[in-house]
């Protein structure tokens, strides 16, 4: 039997063959006295990154897991606002998440986990700053947003 789900959200950077995440816990329960069926916002988060330019990174590993380190069920993505220099793309594949020691989900961090890569891409040329807004949807329906500014030097 599968302990109650631990609900958190794992982003994490991808460059060089190095990772290192943030484990970021979710959602905020709804204010005292919300009544029920009232719409909670969704939370909003910044993530900062920087990208070679011409080049095609790794910016965040999405996963969603069990304090048994056992996936929920597939994040998924959607493209709130695109780039304006260059594409973002998102892919399944396995990665090893990575949490803060104090993390109920530490141990997670020694074992492959399947997620979603998202890779940002400059177009050719472009030096500067890019941004783009993601909705990051979990297997038990809750989400959140990103704000995402990638530097291209």
């Amino acid at each position: 039997m599968r302990l109650k789900p631990l609900i958190s959200l794992l982003a994490a950077l991808l460059l060089s063959g190095w990772s290192a995440a943030r484990a970021v816990e979710m959602p905020v329960p709804p204010p005292a006295g919300t009544a029920p069926g009232t719409p909670v916002p969704i939370q909003s988060f910044p993530l900062t990154r920087v990208v070679p330019k011409g080049e095609a990174r790794a910016i965040a590993f999405f996963s969603y897991l069990y304090p048994d380190c056992a996936s929920q069920g597939p994040v998924v993505a959607r493209i709130l606002e695109p780039p304006r220099h260059g594409t973002v793309t998102f892919a399944q594949t396995e990665s090893f998440p990575r949490y803060a020691a104090g993390s109920p989900l530490a141990a997670c961090s020694a074992k492959r986990a399947p997620g979603l890569r998202m890779t940002h891409e400059t177009e050719e040329n472009f030096e500067g700053l890019d941004t783009y807004r993601i909705l990051i949807i979990n297997p038990d329906g809750t989400a959140a947003e990103y704000d995402v500014k990638v530097w291209v030097r």
